[in-house]
């Protein structure tokens, strides 16, 4: 049959691992600040879901990774190398993924030396809110 996919090729991907490794083209490159931008946003979500509509899996997540994403926050205001930030994120996907369900890859990052961004606009800053404008 014209387009259909072989018996071979379906096995190989019920077989295949989950993580895929970091090198996958759905990995984002994220500097310090936009790997601060996802945690804070983690948390703020994770806050919003759970005052809104909060359930055992919320209230469980309020209770044990929030605090941790603020200690995350706070230890990415200043300056990191590298090693530290792949250490942070390391811990970020390990903690957050038996709650975090809805954007699981947002954890899966590599990350790099600061980016050089544009500052942001008024208009960005209305439109956009915190979220880091584009790289230059």
């Amino acid at each position: 049959m014209f387009g259909a996919i072989p018996r071979s090729a379906t096995r190989r991907l019920h077989t295949a691992p989950a993580d895929h490794g970091r090198a996958t083209g759905r990995s984002c490159i994220v500097d310090q600040a936009e790997l601060r931008w996802r945690i804070r946003r983690d948390l703020t979500s994770l806050v919003v879901e759970n005052a809104l509509a909060g359930n055992g899996i919320t209230r469980e997540a309020e209770r044990h990774l929030v605090p941790w994403l603020k200690l995350a926050c706070e230890t990415l205001d200043s300056p990191m190398s590298i090693d530290g930030l792949e250490d942070v994120d390391a811990q970020w996907r390990e903690r957050r993924r038996p709650y975090m369900l809805a954007a699981a890859d947002r954890a899966d990052v590599i990350i790099v030396d600061p980016i050089p961004r544009q500052r942001a606009t008024l208009w960005w800053k209305l439109v956009h809110g915190d979220e880091l404008p584009p790289p230059l």
